[in-house]
């Protein structure tokens, strides 16, 4: 049962003592009037996380860190697990805060986040999930870009990607006894699917226009733009919220470009290991509806190729065309055709912008 002052907070961590360190500050350090309870799961690092979490255990069980709260709860267990997911509901299961945070053990909190979330939870009892923006920066800890969040949030932001990340989102502990806890059978994709079942579930989401989260981007990390795995998961989830439709056919053949276009690889042969996976997959789709899917993916590709490598972006194109003539009429259709008659990408970004500024 929830303890309605207490604000807890869950990191899955596994050999991250590069960064976990400075997200331990960014909890610890929150301001609020409430009760932090912050607990870490550990897959049992064998770097230094461990010796950083005893450090901090040590540091705030001998009251030598400086408390902005109503007072701190910090605790630790470091074992074997079945991956992220099944130790995030490891987690959930050991928590008592009324309102609940979900942060990565590389990524932090900006400072009186958890303070802004808490109080938007107290002005309105009916809001079961608050979300925000999102700060995005690189491996050393430098701003890329920040990204607003939709107000509004409903089942159509998420057709084609999911439109929040997980830091940025924060739940009352009512949600998981209403929607139940994260599903193991997704190791990347799990808070895509536990979103849209929130939203299938009629759960009240709340935006507020402050950043709360700061989202480190890693070439090495698990949600890199170029794993198959995520496209493979992401599909599946799609399928199952959204059925088969053209918009799932679109996003299988962009999903191959972007796979194809992120490891460098042929769009025929990155299609080809999609293919390969979704066809083994309970017959995920039909060969007719690949070969659309197909389509899709050329023309996209094109898109991605064109500036870097013309003579491919154009062969990929025309194969998009003559496999389904309608995608001639396409939004689509019109980028590429613009981006070969502009021929440099310098050129085509500054047309783009100046029409935009005429918008």
């Amino acid at each position: 049962m929830a303890i309605e002052n207490v604000f807890s907070v869950i990191t899955v961590s596994y050999n991250q003592g590069k960064y976990i360190e400075e997200t331990i500050k960014s909890v610890i350090s929150q301001k609020g009037n409430f009760f932090l309870e912050y607990l870490i799961i550990d897959g049992g690092s064998t770097d230094n996380t461990l010796e950083i979490l005893e450090k901090y255990k040590n540091l705030i069980d001998d009251r030598k860190i400086e408390v902005n709260c109503e007072g701190i709860n910090f605790k630790y267990i470091s074992e074997k697990d079945d991956g992220p997911t099944n130790a995030l509901n490891k987690g959930l299961k050991m928590i008592n805060g009324e309102v609940i945070g979900i942060i990565n053990s590389d990524d932090i909190y900006p400072e009186n986040a958890l303070e802004k979330v808490w109080e938007e939870f107290n002005k309105n009892k009916e809001i079961e999930i608050v979300y925000g923006d999102v700060e995005f920066i690189d491996e050393e800890g430098n701003f890329i870009y920040l990204r607003k969040g939709i107000p509004n949030l409903t089942e159509k932001n998420f057709i084609y990607e999911n439109p929040v990340v997980q830091p940025e989102v924060f739940i009352r502990k009512k949600v998981i006894e209403k929607v139940g806890i994260f599903d193991e059978n997704f190791k990347f994709v799990n808070d895509y699917e536990f979103w849209l079942r929130c939203i299938k579930n009629n759960i009240k989401f709340k935006y507020i226009p402050y950043t709360l989260a700061i989202f480190r981007k890693r070439k090495d990390a698990r949600s890199a733009s170029s794993n198959l795995f995520i496209f493979i998961e992401t599909l599946k989830v799609q399928k199952k919220y959204f059925g088969k439709t053209k918009q799932l056919l679109k996003n299988i053949g962009i999903y191959s470009a972007m796979f194809a276009y992120g490891t460098n690889n042929l769009f025929e042969t990155a299609f080809n290991i999609l293919k390969k996976e979704l066809l083994h997959n309970e017959n995920f789709l039909t060969e007719q509806e690949i070969n659309k899917a197909k389509s899709y993916g050329y023309l996209k590709f094109s898109i991605y190729k064109i500036f870097e490598n013309r003579k491919e972006g154009i062969k990929s194109y025309i194969k998009s065309i003559k496999g389904n003539p309608f995608l001639f009429f396409t939004k689509n259709n019109f980028v590429f055709l613009s981006r070969l008659v502009l021929y440099k990408k310098g050129i085509y970004f500054k047309v783009k912008n100046f029409f935009k500024k005429c918008e």
